[in-house]
């Protein structure tokens, strides 16, 4: 009788506990973290943020969302995987990506080397859907369920591709159909068996910056954030920055009210979060799952006389919220390791015990976290090639025949959010005593800024004239040993 009583004390353990745990990886787009916007996601808070670890460093290797995303997803620095911009030329969701990377992507990994279900709905790559490299029949390898949204952020009026099926949307708020689906997936049996991954890709807070009806009168005395940066304007500054006009005018209410339609947008991604989680408990596996929830890059409103966008290499478009809670993390812990989008891939192999591939750039963090290591030294790298484009440029603004610049619209009083020269390589360094940014322009001018976040965390003063030569050398040969980098020599 003891011996049956033992047999069944250890088949109900091994059952409760699966051998593989489970990843849901939620993703924002364009959602910052220094204008505040993490203030309205009370839901985030309470389920993630309390029941895990806040990650204070954690940075984007590019500000825009395609290379970012493109790294997210491969665990490769931008200069590794070729993606340069939003546009297929750029080889976003190119067929060279569908060829070469995708069947790499840790998705792909989970699938081949431990058997995951994998489940994705939303944003995928800018340029997705198109009819050149295989429109929406496209399903990239690795995934069982497959609902990704045709080209850009929308939150009405848009085609999901449904496992290699278009269906169209009109009416229906995007973020719960997702919403929907996910809860549908995770209704299925096996869930409750064998372990899943799942990657939920909202379109908040993206503009058109459109809330669900039921939010639309949220926050309604919200103003932007008036940081130390706002609207703050010198001369010492790469070439993008110091075109005209010099100070935002005097009426700025349209940023207001993108600060808080972007607000509203967040809180059916909160809804989102509440019920996922809600519903992982319900069938008993939240116990076995990690989350993690983080954005693909930041935002600026106002800062440094800029209007609304992201692309540059300030802390504003850089840094973004990072976090993650699951069996081994202690609840409420804040860790300042020094981490990035590289990261995340490897990072989620070794939570499902897969060995990281020598040719990815980044490093998994999951054993410092569980272990309580927090290593509070490192560079992180940082790569954007600036764009020029006159489709992009209102004709009624004065540079509409200049073929070095783009985005620049009349509602922005024209000030232009990308150019050609606005092509740079950043590190950012941390170390005992040391918070440095040193950025590289590849322009005419060979500019350079620099500048110490420990005094200066608003970044308004570039401090690149007063370094010593041999700082000067020493950051400079990091970011050409990091731009050349691959796989494990990224981490030597």
């Amino acid at each position: 009788m003891l011996r049956i009583l033992l047999f069944l004390f250890v088949v109900t353990e091994s059952t409760s506990n699966r051998a593989r745990p489970n990843i849901v990886l939620i993703l924002t787009d364009d959602q910052d973290l220094l204008l505040q916007s993490m203030t309205v996601m009370d839901s985030v808070q309470q389920r993630i943020v309390d029941e895990g670890a806040t990650f204070v460093n954690f940075f984007v290797n590019s500000p825009i969302c395609c290379p970012s995303r493109s790294t997210i997803l491969t665990g490769k620095y931008p200069h590794n995987t070729g993606v340069r911009n939003n546009s297929i030329s750029g080889n976003c969701s190119s067929g060279y990506w569908q060829k070469y990377h995708e069947p790499r992507s840790f998705v792909s990994l989970l699938k081949t080397r431990a058997n995951y279900t994998n489940f994705y709905a939303g944003k995928y790559l800018n340029t997705y859907g198109d009819r050149k490299n295989g429109g929406v029949k496209h399903v990239p390898d690795g995934y069982d369920w497959w609902i990704g949204l045709q080209g850009n952020s929308k939150y009405y009026n848009y085609t999901l591709s449904i496992n290699g099926t278009g269906r169209h949307f009109t009416n229906e708020y995007l973020t719960d159909v997702m919403k929907n689906y996910a809860l549908s997936f995770l209704n299925q049996q096996q869930i409750q068996r064998d372990p899943f991954f799942m990657m939920l890709a909202t379109p908040a807070c993206h503009q058109p910056f459109t809330p669900a009806p039921r939010h639309r009168h949220k926050f309604p005395d919200l103003k932007v954030l008036r940081t130390p940066s706002f609207n703050y304007s010198d001369d010492n500054r790469h070439w993008l920055i110091r075109m005209p006009p010099k100070y935002l005018p005097a009426d700025v209410a349209i940023m207001d009210d993108i600060q808080r339609k972007r607000y509203q947008t967040l809180l059916a991604v909160d809804e989102l979060v509440s019920e996922v989680v809600a519903k992982l408990d319900e069938i008993s596996v939240l116990d076995d799952t990690y989350i993690m929830f983080t954005s693909d890059n930041g935002y600026h409103i106002g800062q440094f006389v800029q209007a609304w966008d992201k692309r540059q290499p300030y802390e504003t478009d850089l840094r973004v919220p990072f976090f993650i809670r699951g069996p081994l993390i202690k609840s409420k812990r804040t860790m300042y390791q020094p981490v990035s989008t590289i990261d995340i891939a490897p990072t989620i192999l070794s939570i499902a015990g897969i060995k990281t591939p020598n040719d990815m750039d980044g490093r998994s963090f999951y054993k410092n976290l569980v272990k309580g290591i927090d290593n509070k030294n490192g560079d992180i790298l940082i790569e954007y090639h600036g764009e020029s484009n006159l489709k992009t440029i209102d004709y009624r603004c004065p540079w509409v025949n200049d073929k070095g610049v783009s985005q620049c619209t009349l509602e922005s009083w024209c000030k232009c959010q990308d150019s050609r020269n606005n092509t740079y390589a950043c590190v950012r360094r941390f170390a005992p005593e040391v918070n440095f940014k040193f950025c590289k322009f590849f322009d005419e001018e060979n500019f350079i800024e620099a500048y110490d976040l420990q005094s200066d965390p608003s970044e308004l003063h570039n401090i690149y004239e007063l370094l010593k030569s041999n700082d000067i050398g020493e950051y400079t040969k990091v970011i050409n040993l990091l731009e050349k980098c691959s796989g494990k020599v990224c981490n030597g």
